[in-house]
């Protein structure tokens, strides 16, 4: 009861959050990964069969099916959808303040909770309705699982990040990879007691059979050359793996992140030491923590992460979004923030330090590259504005009385009203032809825009309407033919 009401705030933040959020429409990835496959299964009675090949990237469509039931079950609304991720964002609070007691004890515990949720990628999905926050709860919850000895939750947490996305499976993989190693050098890093292989046979399991049904039901797996998602997995060679290497560098780097490395090598060159311990449920009791070397478990953790999450990011040519690398993110915040709590520095400055790191991270929801470079806008608070602005853009096209199948725009913006908003329009513009259009619709947020294009609508196009919120701008144009 009583880590319920320290929780309590958190709770009832994000229930205040939620409800700020829940009449946004569905957003960039999430309008396949949740809306249409969704609509899919609502459509078809719930009956579990292959999704259409437009809609299909390979990934076990669970989270479109948990959706389509909560539709069924309390209506087809925006509301319904974003409430259907509380109980996942909740989870996500409780998890990191019992990996923050873990590995800091009761004084610092909450500290880890902000730290996570001002990530810019962590903040960012929380607005939406998005299959990449119940894979953060069940990659927090496996891992707590581990570190507690807790058979059942590491159950649930493997079977749920291989019942989520392929992304998912490789996560449980780099768990059991991370227990492996633990059992096999237990002097180096921690033991998990009572912990066995067996404990990721569910969710392998549902991982093998998904796999094995989706290629009998279609005929590939992953991906297939005519798949919308081609271009994706083209490999990579030569210069194009050194780009690709510069591109995990600058996520690891970006939206705020690049505080977090310089206090973590503040801590290196200052030659401060974290203080080698566990603190778990003995400490919890009241009796003696176990020792061990924690630093090395949540190091090894991170390794672990790295050798499975990124060389997919490295060999193809678009796989390396700011959300695919959400369970490190999340590893690294753990990581960092033991470091930073348990060295030798004195209370007053690590509070400071947490302060400096706290305001960084929020400051990342307000990088906003400069035009002609592409930004992830899932993984920011910065896409918010565009929901208004594209609102009021189409009330300008209605009171105009243009016809949307003559105005060409881009991805995101490529969709139904009822696909995005659940409204039963099913209206939609048409992919951008300079040739073809009457009007252009842009706006910073299509990353399918290049510079180019952008100096022809300037210098050739008619701009008759301009709107712009906060960072993001959208305008309309008209041919001058």
């Amino acid at each position: 009861m009583r880590d319920f009401l320290k929780l309590l705030p958190f709770f009832l933040g994000l229930a205040a959050w939620t409800y700020a959020v829940q009449s946004y429409p569905f957003f960039w990835d999430t309008v396949q990964l949740a809306s249409k496959q969704a609509h899919h299964f609502f459509e078809n009675g719930l009956c579990w069969t292959p999704l259409p090949p437009e809609i299909d990237s390979g990934h076990p469509p669970v989270f479109g099916y948990y959706l389509a039931l909560v539709w069924h079950i309390a209506g087809k609304t925006l509301p319904v959808s974003h409430w259907a991720m509380f109980p996942f964002l909740c989870g996500i609070v409780w998890l990191l303040f019992r990996l923050g007691r873990r590995v800091a004890g009761q004084e610092w515990a909450l500290w880890l909770i902000p730290l996570a949720f001002l990530d810019p990628v962590i903040a960012g999905q929380s607005a939406l309705v998005s299959p990449d926050i119940v894979l953060a709860c069940c990659f927090l919850l496996a891992t707590e699982g581990l570190l507690s000895s807790r058979n059942k939750w590491v159950v649930a947490g493997i079977f749920g990040l291989c019942a989520i996305s392929m992304r998912g499976m490789m996560t449980a993989g780099a768990l059991f990879l991370w227990q492996a190693i633990a059992h096999w050098r237990p002097a180096c890093f921690f033991q998990p007691k009572r912990l066995s292989g067996l404990a990721f046979l569910p969710g392998f399991a549902f991982a093998a059979w998904f796999l094995w049904w989706h290629q009998q039901a279609t005929g590939w797996t992953g991906y297939h050359a005519a798949s919308p998602w081609a271009p994706a997995f083209e490999a990579t060679h030569g210069l194009g793996l050194f780009r690709n290497l510069l591109v995990i560098g600058w996520r690891w780097t970006d939206f705020g992140r690049v505080f977090e490395w310089a206090i973590l090598v503040f801590l290196v060159f200052r030659g401060v030491d974290a203080r080698s311990k566990i603190i778990g449920k003995s400490e919890m009791e009241g009796r003696p923590p176990h020792k061990s070397e924690w630093s090395g478990a949540l190091l090894l953790l991170l390794c672990c992460l790295v050798i499975l999450l990124t060389p997919s990011a490295l060999l193809y040519k678009m796989l390396s979004a700011h959300r695919y690398f959400l369970p490190l993110f999340l590893a690294f915040h753990v990581y960092l923030f033991y470091q930073l709590v348990q060295s030798n520095l004195d209370t007053l400055k690590k509070r400071g330090l947490l302060v400096v790191l706290l305001v960084g991270m929020f400051s990342g929801n307000c990088w906003i590259y400069p035009r002609g470079i592409s930004m992830d806008w899932d993984a920011t608070l910065a896409h918010l504005p565009y929901h208004r602005l594209r609102s009021d853009m189409i009330d300008y096209i209605e009171q105009q009385n243009i016809d949307f199948q003559s105005i060409g725009t881009a991805f995101p913006n490529i969709n139904t009203g009822e696909n995005l908003l659940l409204n039963g329009d099913k209206r939609q513009f048409i992919e951008k032809d300079f040739v073809q259009n009457k009007y252009i619709l842009v706006s910073n947020i299509f990353n399918d825009f290049s510079e180019k294009d952008i100096e022809n609508l300037e210098q050739e196009w008619i701009l008759i309407q301009d709107k712009k919120q906060g960072g993001v701008w959208m305008r309309l144009y008209k041919s001058p033919e």
